[in-house]
């Protein structure tokens, strides 16, 4: 891998799809999407399971459980650009 540039692989969107397949399966997995809390439902649900995705890596010997959790973490932000909007990076932001 380049570590260079980063872009998704097969393997990432797949993995990243599968779990959202999983989320819509979820009881209350609109909870977070309902109108009322928005894209705040949204980035409190992110910060939770970021917040658990730290401890993972804290407590435990290697990457593999801070893996499972950051997958969560990309298909909740992935949720959330989907619902609420995705804007361009304008060439030149930072």
């Amino acid at each position: 891998m380049d570590d260079k540039n980063i872009y998704l692989t097969r393997r990432v969107i797949a993995a990243i799809n599968g779990e959202l397949e999983y989320q819509n399966e979820m009881a209350g997995s609109d909870r977070a999407n309902e109108e009322d809390n928005g894209l705040s439902g949204q980035i409190v649900t992110l910060g939770t399971y970021t917040d658990k995705a730290r401890d993972a890596w804290t407590l435990s010997n290697g990457n593999e459980a801070s893996l499972h959790e950051l997958r969560k973490v990309a298909a909740i932000a992935i949720r959330a650009l989907v619902r609420f909007g995705c804007p361009l990076r304008a060439i030149g932001d930072k």
